[in-house]
């Protein structure tokens, strides 16, 4: 009987593994299916003439196009076969649309960009775009279409984990991704409150100590002579001389172009790397796109039809962030609000969440009840929002295309004329030879009362062409020297990587790419060379602490991944700081615990010495009397991290890129499938940055160089690309992490244009897409 049962059991548990293993096989042959068609033929209604598809190994797509508006249809097909749902889920989030398909975690974003209004503002912006764009966008949404509508399609494996379906693709869906940078990068309006309650703590004086005041030593990118302005110009008085907040990663850049009399060939090299927050995919997405006109290649983002960042066939341009201050906050009251409607979030599996979107004459009331953080002064109901998103703007979204038409220096002036926000330092090079910058926007003219009075302007914002010192290069940095007439922000920021910058350069006469990758990839801290020799006069008490000092002595501050010091380094400063000005800040201090660079250099090295003394003591303490202490507490925690033998120690054991998927990385199970990680070198100082918070354990990289370029105007096709994880946003595909090893030691791609249809490389995969029915 006994033995009977335990046969019928087994059967029983045999049956349910088999059942297990078909289950798997279905749902392992399903996620697969999701996979693109990347050979043989594919149908593309709205298409006007064949165009193809041509991957190379890393699935880089090489696209080929008769006319400009097919080849836009062509890069919206790979981007809905590589990347739909980053998207999706973009477009979702920016819509105020997330609850519908993630339930509660959603509502608090779609209540954020509910009430910033990007989704409206990007439907009327769209319906008034030029002919030339409005039928690029709907060109590109009619190639996103077709892969959706393609017979047999199959969704990516995260439509079918939520079980949910992708919406059709509209123009307005990349007009409000553009409306998003605008609004990721227009300034420090969120800022104000927090940084009003550090004020009313440490006072006036000592805040913009905090901060940080912008280093008289600091390279300005621009001078008056670049500028054609007199050097007695007067400073602005609106000016404030402040560094702005380094705390855990601002969004940053690194940019340079050098003339042909500092290169080896004799033509300009130009070098780009945008620094956003690191994500799984990445956020760019590299492409050639090839027509009669010529070629583009370089970073596209996808659910935008253009090249943002890269080059064509005669000249190559790159990004940073200005980081203008284009947006304040009034206190208003309820008289002050012009108009409201209600807005309906839907969440899945709860109730439907009703909210009051209310708009003043300058932009959205941040209602109270959902912007807690945003204390309203005594007399007021809210606070309202002062930006550029609202102003008519049909140009920002075509800037992308009249850049890939320029030939020379005044075809790219004309296409950057009319752009309106995120504020950008461009810079240019061309083969003919010139090189150039300019940081085109609206920006504001206030008043001494602070009122909007105007916009500068567009011949008076910062630009030059060919300036004699023979390059120009940026790094969030102050861009103007302080002669400039005109208010930009004073959250200036970069200053150890441009410091460094301007260091790799002037290091030689002449560079080459080799040179030119060894600056972008390069990790030496400047900061740590500074603060070092003061660090090295501490007294520590444990044998841990003086062990890591000894380690100390002959580090060269480089930042490197096979290294221990840096973990020494990055524990120490971490703790120090901490005792710094954790007394001075009280219960201020949890939001403005950061890696605050020249601050911490300014008390080691400078005339700020007497933050280390402890507001909370009698005694006078001294920055000697708080390394060692420092030291010895960060050295305990470090080996109770990482053990006890610290010469094994590895920065990259620690300190590593994660790359987070949106949503599944905070999914249990589903994390460890979907996200990426990847040891790094670098800290928030270095040209090759690599930020981590100090507000929470460890030292997990979540900000760093999200595109890398190099592009040789001598030799167009030697051009080095780089992104941080791979082509594919499909977790089943070889692409989706395969170049996160190559960007995380450094390495590049290139993308030759050299090659036409007639003669595809061995090894590509090639799909025809044919014109089909509307």
């Amino acid at each position: 009987m006994i033995a009977r049962l335990l046969r019928y059991a087994g059967l029983a548990v045999a049956g349910l593994l088999a059942l297990a293993v078909i289950a798997a096989l279905i749902v392992g042959n399903r996620l697969y299916a999701s996979l693109p068609q990347t050979r043989g033929t594919m149908d593309a209604p709205g298409l006007q003439n064949t165009a193809h598809i041509v991957r190379d190994s890393w699935g880089i797509p090489h696209i080929f196009a008769d006319r400009d508006r097919d080849a836009f249809y062509a890069l919206g097909v790979a981007h809905a076969q590589d990347r739909l749902w980053q998207m999706e889920i973009t477009r979702r989030a920016l819509r105020g649309r997330v609850a519908e398909v993630l339930g509660e975690p959603g509502v608090s974003s779609d209540i954020f960009f509910r009430t910033m209004g990007l989704g409206p503002a990007a439907d009327i912006a769209a319906e008034n775009l030029p002919a030339d764009i409005r039928a690029a966008l709907e060109a590109y949404a009619a190639g996103v279409n077709a892969v959706i509508d393609a017979p047999g399609f199959v969704a990516p494996p995260e439509f079918q984990i939520l079980m949910m379906q992708p919406e059709p693709w509209t123009p307005a869906d990349t007009v409000v991704v553009y409306k998003a940078i605008a609004l990721d990068l227009f300034g420090n309006a969120f800022e104000e409150p927090r940084r009003a309650a550090l004020e009313a703590r440490l006072g006036a004086e000592r805040t913009l100590e905090f901060i940080g005041r912008y280093p008289d030593d600091a390279p300005r990118s621009l001078s008056m002579a670049d500028l054609g302005l007199e050097e007695t110009a007067a400073t602005p008085e609106t000016e404030t001389p402040t560094q702005g907040p380094e705390d855990n990663g601002r969004d940053g850049s690194n940019n340079w172009v050098l003339s042909g009399s500092r290169t080896v060939s004799g033509l300009p090299i130009l070098a780009n790397d945008p620094h956003l927050g690191l994500r799984a995919p990445a956020i760019w997405y590299l492409a050639r796109i090839t027509s009669p006109d010529g070629s583009a290649v370089g970073a596209t983002l996808p659910g935008t039809p253009f090249v943002t960042l890269g080059r064509n066939d005669n000249i190559a341009w790159g990004f940073t962030n200005t980081g203008p201050d284009v947006g304040d906050l009034h206190a208003v009251t309820e008289a002050d609000v012009t108009g409201s409607r209600e807005e309906i979030i839907a969440v899945r599996f709860g109730d439907d969440i009703t909210i009051t979107r209310r708009e003043t004459a300058t932009g959205p009331v941040l209602d109270p009840e959902h912007f807690p953080a945003y204390t309203v002064p005594e007399g007021a109901d809210f606070f309202a929002l002062q930006w550029m998103l609202d102003e008519p703007d049909d140009a920002t979204t075509g800037v992308g295309m009249h850049i890939l038409a320029g030939e020379d220096w005044q075809d790219f002036v004309d296409a950057v004329r009319n752009f309106v926000a995120p504020q950008q330092n461009m810079v240019f090079a061309a083969r003919d030879g010139d090189i150039g910058f300019y940081a085109p926007a609206r920006i504001p003219v206030r008043d001494a009362d602070g009122n909007w009075v105007s916009t500068i302007p567009f011949e008076d914002l910062p630009h030059t062409r060919n300036p004699e010192r023979g390059f120009i290069a940026t790094a969030n940095n102050k861009i103007v020297p302080d002669g400039y007439p005109h208010y930009l922000t004073g959250d200036w920021y970069g200053v150890n990587r441009i410091r460094r910058i301007y260091e790799g350069i002037e290091s030689t006469d002449r560079h080459d790419l080799d040179s030119m990758a060894a600056l972008q990839v390069d990790t030496v801290s400047v900061m740590a060379r500074q603060v070092l020799p003061v660090l090295m006069t501490a007294e520590p008490a444990s044998e841990a602490g003086r062990e890591a000092l000894a380690m100390l002595a002959g580090w060269d501050a480089d930042m490197a991944v096979d290294r221990p010091e840096p973990l020494i380094y990055a524990a120490w400063m971490r703790s120090l700081s901490r005792a710094v000005y954790a007394d001075d800040l009280g219960d201020l201090f949890d939001r403005w615990y950061a890696d605050r660079r020249v601050f911490m250099t300014d008390v080691l090295t400078g005339d700020l010495g007497a933050w280390c003394d402890d507001s909370t003591t009698e005694a006078v303490e001294t920055c000697l009397d708080l390394l060692g202490p420092a030291l010895d507490d960060a050295m305990e925690q470090t080996m109770a991290d990482h053990g006890a033998d610290m010469p094994a120690w590895r920065w990259g054991d620690a300190h590593y890129a994660r790359h987070a998927h949106t949503p599944f990385s905070d999914f249990p199970v589903l994390s460890d499938w979907f996200t990426i990680e990847t040891p790094i070198p670098g800290d928030g100082s270095t040209v090759n940055v690599a930020h981590f918070s100090y507000r929470t354990p460890g030292y997990e990289a979540f900000h760093g160089a999200s595109y890398r370029a190099l592009y040789d105007m001598a030799d167009p096709d030697a051009s080095r690309f780089m992104i941080t994880t791979g082509q594919s946003g499909n977790v089943m595909s070889r692409h989706y992490d395969d170049l996160a090893p190559l960007w995380g030691r450094g390495e590049y791609v290139e993308i030759p244009t050299g090659w036409t249809m007639y003669a595809v490389p061995e090894g590509m995969s090639v799909l025809e897409l044919q014109p089909g029915s509307q």
